[in-house]
């Protein structure tokens, strides 16, 4: 399922063209990839979330394919076609579609038993995750300083909110 889930982002992004500006969107790829390292490293102790091992995916195997394959196809994806011509109802919209199925998605893997929680975390603390990732992803493209502030001040809330150990 996370290989399915992989492959068709990155199918979406190339079928659609979206791939081809994959430099317009360079810095964000980074961010989100990034951001997504930054948990592992701070939380390697500690996961609130975990890849079951499926087939021949490891929890580590399985995060690093997500982390360079279906979060920038995401970022590709989610800029590229950003309706950044028209009404805020028209980009509240695109903005909810994405959350929902991101979150659809993170429902399916949950209960296949692809994905399990733990220290707290739920499937309602992962869309909560969606609703800042998916607005992060667009500030981060238009304003960066922006985006990298208001993400290391949702990284101290949850560090502390999940009781994440900085120190050994």
């Amino acid at each position: 399922m996370i290989i399915l889930s992989n492959a068709a982002l990155l199918t979406a992004a190339l079928v659609t063209g979206a791939a081809k500006r994959w430099r317009q969107y360079y810095n964000t790829i980074l961010f989100v990839s990034l951001s997504n390292l930054l948990y592992n490293f701070l939380c390697h102790d500690r996961l609130t979330w975990m890849f079951q091992p499926e087939s021949l995916l490891s929890h580590k195997v399985a995060d690093l394919m997500n982390t360079f394959i279906l979060l920038p196809c995401t970022a590709i994806l989610y800029l590229h076609h950003f309706p950044s011509e028209g009404t805020i109802a028209r980009k509240s919209a695109y903005y909810a579609l994405w959350v929902a199925g991101f979150s659809a998605l993170e429902w399916i893997w949950q209960w296949r038993g692809i994905i399990v929680y733990d220290h707290a975390w739920t499937y309602y603390w992962s869309v909560g995750f969606y609703v800042v990732m998916f607005a992060m992803l667009r500030l981060h493209h238009t304003h960066t300083e922006r985006a990298l502030l208001y993400s290391a001040l949702v990284v101290m809330f949850l560090v502390a909110r999940f009781e994440v150990p900085l120190a050994p």
